[in-house]
């Protein structure tokens, strides 16, 4: 593993300014020498906060990696010199490659401010399988995968989802990764409602899927996708009122309902539009209705404080400025993610930088297959449905089919 870089944390903090106002500084507790990363955890000190360090999380990638005269050599490395076969080249390649080694720096805090330093890259080509759908359960979504672990989300805990990033960083690819596990882990009980503001493109193979409600491609689609949505939310919860109910899950009522928008920055000035998504976010919760709310203009103009106050969870790929990243994450820091697809920072109960799962086109198409259906559904009535008990999909609220292209 790399050189000691206690003291250069410790600068770098000096520097940057984070320094309480008694002149108290961040101080080592403990330094641990791992496999693939350095873990420092310091002190904080009184009046300063773990927010403090991440906004100015850059300053300590920075100067971490700033280089120097001599490249960090350890035990390891002399170790895999084999010396029946040019050492002297192996040497030449080692130091090359230590010179062109980035160090990446993870930021937590658990009552100690920690910082991980990895030398072990993080992989930039994570293909989603059919594996993938063995390790996720209930209503879980993979959301990507650290050095360490598969984050997954959970829509049953983390209701509603706001996903951001500048174009051809994995916006859409990460909407479709989350219709197709759905579709595949939830086959009887998820229900979309789909909204594709660039055209109808991206979500154009969905649209035949029997789980999919419609599919809207402009304005005028949306708002009428929205208005339905809202309509079978209010009757549902009208519902539960009557039968004494809290919510879906006390009701047993296994269906649930995803608004999907991608582009939503489309529709951010359109009233009607926003008072309807506000609506579903803010009161969908008990009654099984989930947002996804995706653009790739993140703004306090195009992400209402409504829908941010309701949200539980954000994915952030690549941002052009500080300010689109504080817009999704309250924070800096996905201006500076690197310039790879599929590279995010996933923020719910703590932040964590991943690599999310490329979803190809080819294997979306295989595994929704079975439930692609050109006729359509006939509505069931509503009041039987729920005095049964919802317990599958024949007995299920359906919605008049929109019909949209």
């Amino acid at each position: 593993m790399g050189g000691n870089d206690t003291q250069k944390f410790v600068r770098i903090a000096d520097n940057a300014g984070l320094v309480s106002k008694d002149g108290s500084k961040i101080r080592i507790h403990r330094r641990t020498v791992k496999e693939n990363y350095v873990e420092y955890v310091f002190q904080l000190p009184q009046g300063l906060s773990v927010n403090d360090f991440q906004l100015k999380l850059d300053h300590f990638q920075d100067g971490i990696n700033a280089k120097t005269k001599l490249p960090d050599i350890n035990l390891s490395d002399v170790k895999s010199i084999n010396l029946k076969t040019n050492p002297i080249l192996q040497i030449r390649e080692i130091l090359q490659k230590k010179k062109e080694q980035i160090k990446d720096i993870e930021l937590s805090f658990d009552g100690m401010l920690k910082f991980k330093v990895w030398t072990a890259p993080l992989t930039n080509n994570f293909l989603y399988e059919k594996e993938l759908f063995k390790k996720v359960s209930g209503w879980e979504v993979p959301v990507g995968i650290t050095r360490e672990k598969l984050i997954k989300h959970n829509f049953e805990t983390e209701y509603n989802l706001i996903v951001a990033g500048s174009p051809g960083y994995g916006k859409t690819v990460f909407l479709k990764n989350i219709i197709t596990t759905l579709t595949a882990r939830q086959i009887k009980n998820v229900n979309f409602f789909l909204i594709d503001l660039k055209g109808g493109l991206a979500f154009n193979r969905f649209k035949w899927l029997e789980q999919v409600r419609g599919l809207a491609k402009d304005k005028k689609e949306a708002l009428k996708i929205l208005k339905q949505a809202q309509s079978m939310m209010n009757e549902r919860i009208n519902f539960l009122l009557q039968r004494g109910y809290e919510d879906v899950a006390e009701a047993g009522f296994p269906e649930r309902y995803f608004v999907v928008i991608d582009e939503a920055a489309d529709i951010a000035n359109d009233k009607d539009c926003q008072e309807l998504i506000e609506d579903i976010c803010r009161r969908g919760r008990g009654a099984g209705f989930r947002t996804v709310y995706c653009t790739q203009y993140p703004s306090n103009q195009a992400i209402s404080s409504q829908v941010r106050q309701t949200v539980n969870a954000q994915v952030c790929f690549r941002l052009r400025t500080a300010a689109a990243s504080r817009a999704v994450l309250d924070a800096d820091g996905a201006e500076i993610l690197p310039r790879i697809p599929g590279r995010a920072i996933y923020w719910a109960d703590e932040r964590s930088v991943v690599q999310t799962p490329y979803i190809t086109n080819k294997f979306i198409d295989k595994t929704i297959k079975p439930n692609i259906t050109y006729r359509a559904r006939k509505d069931d009535d509503y009041v039987s449905n729920f005095n049964k008990g919802a317990k599958a999909r024949k007995y299920t609220l359906e919605l008049e089919e929109i019909g949209l292209s």
